[in-house]
């Protein structure tokens, strides 16, 4: 089954969310601050500028030069430095407690609660995030949680993207 996010603009943007869940965690983290299809643009930028979007690479990279990557022109988000920071400690999670594959946080997990508690302790996501988060995993992502219901809220979603525009709601 082809999974779709459409949320940005550019198809190879989207794509990438939808075969990488390291991709779409990082989008998710991105998405505050700044438009959504920036934010959920922002993985496929920083595959671009790194040739790589390996969570434990970008765990181990000087926090320094993550951050001279995200400052460079055009900045990857409003708030370079501090969002750096954030995709760092977010990558060490990944790395870490996820054997470097953001999409094991919720493959093979029936339970919304349980996606969203994941969600919930990933650094820089907060109980509207995580939300979000499992109800963007639902809709878009055809993953099977039971109890997603009490996370759905369309108002959160993204935006939609159809042949590079943005659909009205």
């Amino acid at each position: 089954m082809e999974l779709a996010y459409p949320f940005t603009p550019d198809e190879d943007a989207n794509r990438l969310l939808a075969q990488n869940g390291t991709a779409l965690l990082i989008g998710l983290c991105l998405d505050q601050q700044v438009r959504t299809e920036k934010a959920f643009a922002g993985p496929h930028e920083l595959l671009q500028r790194l040739g790589f979007l390996d969570a434990r690479r970008i765990a181990a990279m000087p926090l320094g030069r993550l951050t001279a990557i995200f400052r460079r022109p055009p900045a990857l988000h409003r708030y370079p430095a501090m969002m750096a920071r954030r995709v760092h400690a977010l990558c060490t999670v990944i790395a870490e407690e996820y054997a470097n594959d953001g999409a094991r946080l919720w493959h093979g997990v029936t339970s919304a609660d349980d996606v969203y508690r994941r969600l919930r302790a990933l650094p820089g996501f907060g109980d509207g995030k995580a939300s979000t988060g499992v109800h963007i995993l639902v809709t878009y992502g055809k993953q099977r949680l039971e109890g997603w219901r009490r996370f759905a809220n369309d108002e959160h979603l993204p935006w939609e993207f159809r042949n590079g525009k943005r659909v009205q709601a």
